[in-house]
């Protein structure tokens, strides 16, 4: 045999053992526990929704999900930990909205959000709401928005950080509207309410299941909710698209992988998510934390994806929202 052939043999030889390797490696998948790494710290709602999935998913999959948290910058480093990890199907990362806005918040990032992950699955939805305090003399988000209009430069909304799910819909309105508001920015969401309590600010955005017990028990006012539809939690409550046309920010958990994380693994994962979501005790816990399941498909997933980095692209360029790490 000529040492052409030789060589030749030997590389078809390496490559079919690779690509057999590849195969049974996604047969076989999963055969040891599976990461989520977390964009939170370890008590907040997304986390919580983390592990609600971890332990659906352990009745769809063969293998228990470890939750791992990190919110170290807004959860940047939890993607570029995912982005770093071998694509092998056994590291995702669990994120909130900031998987389509750190990208533009920071001017290097460490990763490109389109060319560095694949899609898996949107997990759940839901709204953000709008809230003021009683003594504002407005009592839905078209009388704010009046209000703000005749006092420019007079109030102020609070959020837990540069750049977060608490500060870009506030951006978005205030350039939507044209408003002249202040920013002023807190350390989480508990010091943003209790600054809203105190008057020193007179408008915040949080999820619903946190200000909930505050509207109910008049301690602040529900203004309008970020979805393009009406909450039955709070049905008299506007959404702010009822005011401002095309208005809509909804909350939202997705499941990502690192980009060349096998396909089968990827839809395998993916159909896991949606069986897990819509089994009736995992729906009954969303529901408690009044969030709606989703469980898209990797491709829905691609395409909110592009709405949301589009989105977020406008209005922090618009707002001049940069952090320099």
């Amino acid at each position: 045999m000529s040492l052409l052939r030789q060589l030749a043999t030997v590389i078809a030889v390496g490559l079919g053992a690779t690509l057999g390797g590849t195969a049974v490696a996604q047969d076989t998948w999963p055969d040891r526990p599976i990461r989520f790494i977390v964009t939170s710290a370890a008590g907040g709602g997304v986390d919580l929704m983390a592990r609600l999935l971890a332990e659906g998913l352990s009745q769809e999959l063969p293998q228990r999900v470890i939750v791992e948290n990190n919110g170290t910058a807004g959860g940047l480093i939890a993607a570029r930990t995912v982005v770093k990890s071998e694509p092998d199907g056994y590291t995702f990362l669990f994120s909130g909205p900031g998987q389509a806005s750190l990208p533009y918040v920071y001017k290097s990032p460490g990763y490109d959000v389109r060319r560095d992950f694949a899609s898996v699955s949107l997990v759940t939805r839901y709204p953000l709401v709008m809230v003021t305090t009683p003594d504002l003399p407005a009592k839905n988000i078209a009388e704010f928005i009046a209000l703000v209009k005749k006092n420019p430069g007079k109030y102020a909304f609070g959020s837990s950080g540069i750049g977060g799910t608490s500060h870009i819909p506030l951006e978005a309105l205030k350039s939507q509207a044209g408003l002249d508001m202040i920013h002023v920015p807190y350390r989480g969401s508990g010091q943003t309410t209790a600054a809203l309590l105190g008057g020193q600010i007179q408008l915040v955005i949080d999820g619903l299941a946190p200000q909930l017990a505050n509207i109910q028990d008049g301690r602040v006012r529900a203004l309008a909710l970020t979805t393009t539809t009406r909450s039955p939690v709070l049905p008299d409550v506007p959404t702010v698209s009822e005011s401002l046309p095309g208005f809509a920010f909804p909350m939202w958990v997705a499941v990502f992988a690192p980009a060349k994380t096998p396909p089968a693994i990827i839809e395998r994962m993916s159909k896991a998510i949606a069986a897990a979501v819509k089994t009736p005790a995992l729906a009954k816990r969303f529901s408690e934390l009044m969030v709606d399941p989703v469980g898209s498909t990797p491709k829905e997933l691609d395409r909110f994806m592009e709405e949301q980095l589009a989105f977020n692209k406008t209005v922090i360029e618009k707002a001049g929202i940069h952090i320099q790490e």
